[in-house]
């Protein structure tokens, strides 16, 4: 068992970060128990469950311990920790975004209660996509429960502890399957035809993170959504959930226009442009901005 102290850019909160997490009621892949957040790693030539926590203050700013317990094979732990820390986004700069809401009454209120808060990465383009696919046109409780029936026909498990931990699924253990296959877990064909082909291409060596990373938003825009079942919601949500692009606001999203026009606007719900008119004054934070706006509500808290 390996034990790794990380030191996050303060200030942060693991607490608050992986908080989102607590948005899919059936998750089986990352898991938070009482603060602590737990998720299977397939690296190298085997699987290392890590373990992450760290002590609360009233000023985040302490180190994240990661524990590593190798569970099958040969993991690469080291490779594991490095896609752990960019996924929960331990050596992001948060500050910058903190000074860019500061004008915003409303805005400083949500970066004062939720201090440290990071959103979180998808550690591949692959997941990033299933996970945002399945969630389109319908509520993330649905979307949730189907994601797990995905999790667990195609992905791996591991025990430890008298528990079981789930890894999620790699797109050659996807590429091979039917439509039919993936409308047994209960999505339409149409994502069906959408996952198998982004699978395919995953398996290919044709959708990889540091080439995407290497293309502008409009590219990136482009090349996705000319792929079946793939539209601008889902883009744009790739664009933030994987390649943190935080200059993007998904501005058609429901959850977002609902959230601006609570906090932002006057209650009533704002058309997409609205939305992109309201955060356009926070420049290149005004997805982080946005981003702790649809916070609150898991957080559930009020407007000032």
């Amino acid at each position: 068992m390996d034990r790794v102290e990380l030191e996050p850019v303060p200030p942060y909160s693991l607490s608050r970060t992986v908080g989102a997490f607590s948005r899919f009621p059936n998750e089986l892949v990352d898991r938070v128990e009482r603060d602590t957040y737990r998720r299977a790693f397939a690296s190298g030539d085997g699987v290392v469950l890590l373990e992450a926590s760290q002590p609360e203050d009233t000023d985040p700013n302490g180190p994240v311990t990661v524990m590593a317990h190798s569970v099958s094979g040969s993991p690469d732990v080291a490779a594991a920790i490095q896609c752990l820390s960019h996924t929960l986004a331990i050596s992001e700069a948060i500050e910058p975004v903190y000074r860019a809401g500061s004008s915003n009454s409303a805005v400083t209120y949500l970066t004062r209660r939720l201090r440290g808060l990071r959103r979180t990465l998808d550690p591949t383009p692959f997941e990033g996509l299933v996970s945002s696919i399945l969630a389109q046109l319908i509520s993330i409780r649905a979307a949730s429960v189907i994601r797990s029936r995905f999790v667990q026909r195609f992905g791996r498990s591991i025990e430890h502890e008298h528990d079981v931990y789930w890894v999620f699924p790699e797109p050659e253990r996807v590429a091979g399957t039917s439509i039919d296959e993936l409308c047994g877990l209960g999505m339409t064909r149409a994502k069906a035809r959408a996952i198998l082909g982004v699978a395919e291409l995953a398996a290919n060596g044709r959708l990889v993170h540091d080439r995407l990373a290497q293309l502008g938003d409009s590219e990136v825009m482009a090349t996705l959504t000319a792929l079946p079942g793939i539209g601008p919601w889902t883009a744009e949500w790739f664009l933030v959930n994987v390649l943190g692009r935080m200059a993007i606001v998904p501005a058609g999203d429901l959850g977002i226009r609902r959230a601006t026009g609570r906090w932002l606007l006057d209650g009533s719900m704002p058309s997409p442009d609205e939305v992109r008119a309201v955060y356009e004054p926070y420049g290149d934070r005004r997805g982080y901005v946005a981003y702790y706006v649809l916070s609150a509500e898991r957080y559930r808290l009020d407007p000032p």
